[in-house]
């Protein structure tokens, strides 16, 4: 009887311990009404036929997860999403295409791919055949991986000659983290139209996302401002002039300021023949199943690869949350 009740004690101690964290865990945000999302996609253009469609070979990038529980998962996303756009000829073994929390849906209804997408997967970095042949690149991770988050000479002759030969890249959330020391080099912040250097800002919570293009095809339909639960960075180092600023969120550039200004969290750049699309948002995992992040990710996906950009918008609504 002591043993039981020291044990119950102690449960009980550990229980109201752990309350006060749990309490201020971040939860995900509330789903989105389908009908809305329904009415977005229905403002655009219809897909041509899939015999009319060209083929779209997409890589997708990840490395180890290095955030805690719900943030930062890239292996999970590069696994779910490979299943997402290719389908079961993706060779994932996910048995979800949403990231955060429980399968939505039955996977022969939401992971049957996109007509004629092709999806491979690299680790770190992609392999010399995926450079020459890839139509899109989409990196879900820091640069290359380490503690310095850097790139090195070799990777940026690369993705320079992968985007002279006209490939596309999506830097989503720490791939648009530039090295410190470099951010500030043309050369370097060029690769995603614009960086970050050791005056980068960050903050989770929640953000209103303002729509700076609502004239972009990318950005068709969308609400002016939408809100969500995430995390920002700024202020970005580069050349404004050279990018498009498709979405922002007003911050303060000095801590403790009222003062708040709009930040770039979402943008659009050309490098030679190459095009490039960065999405800031995407530290925790219920944002790749927000329709509306979707939305202006998937678009920006297939402009980036040189496609129409409503190519994938039949899966916005697969394994999403809404309501």
């Amino acid at each position: 009887m002591r043993f039981l009740h020291a044990t119950l004690t102690l449960l009980t101690a550990l229980a109201l311990h752990a309350t006060p964290a749990l309490a201020g865990a971040p939860k995900a945000p509330p789903p989105r009404a389908r009908t809305d999302i329904e009415a977005i996609l229905a403002k655009a253009p219809k897909s041509p036929a899939e015999g009319a469609l060209r083929p779209l070979h997409v890589v997708l990038l990840a490395d180890v997860k290095d955030h805690g529980p719900q943030a930062h998962d890239y292996p999970r996303w590069q696994k779910r999403w490979a299943r997402l756009l290719g389908g079961k000829a993706a060779g994932t073994n996910a048995r979800q295409v949403n990231l955060h929390g429980p399968p939505i849906g039955k996977l022969a209804d939401v992971g049957a791919g996109a007509a004629k997408v092709k999806v491979t997967t690299a680790w770190k970095w992609p392999s010399d055949e995926q450079l020459r042949t890839a139509d899109l690149i989409a990196m879900f991770c820091y640069r290359s991986g380490g503690p310095k988050r850097t790139w090195s000479d070799r990777q940026v002759e690369q993705l320079e000659a992968y985007f002279a030969r006209g490939g596309g890249f999506v830097a989503i959330h720490p791939a648009t983290y530039t090295l410190r020391k470099l951010a500030r080099s043309p050369r370097v912040a060029a690769l995603t139209g614009m960086g970050y250097d050791r005056t980068i800002r960050w903050r989770h919570g929640t953000l209103t996302l303002t729509i700076a293009r609502p004239d972009h095809p990318i950005c068709l339909g969308l609400p002016k401002t939408l809100d969500l639960h995430d995390e920002p960075y700024w202020p970005p180092v580069g050349d404004l002039t050279k990018v498009t600023v498709l979405a922002t969120s007003n911050e303060p550039l000095k801590k403790g300021s009222a003062k708040r200004t709009p930040q770039p969290l979402f943008w659009t750049a050309r490098h030679g023949k190459g095009r490039i699309f960065a999405c800031v948002p995407g530290h925790f995992t219920w944002t790749f199943d927000d329709p509306l992040v979707r939305i202006l990710l998937l678009r920006g996906m297939a402009w980036a690869a040189g496609r129409s950009p409503y190519r994938l918008d039949g899966l916005v609504l697969r394994g999403s949350r809404v309501k």
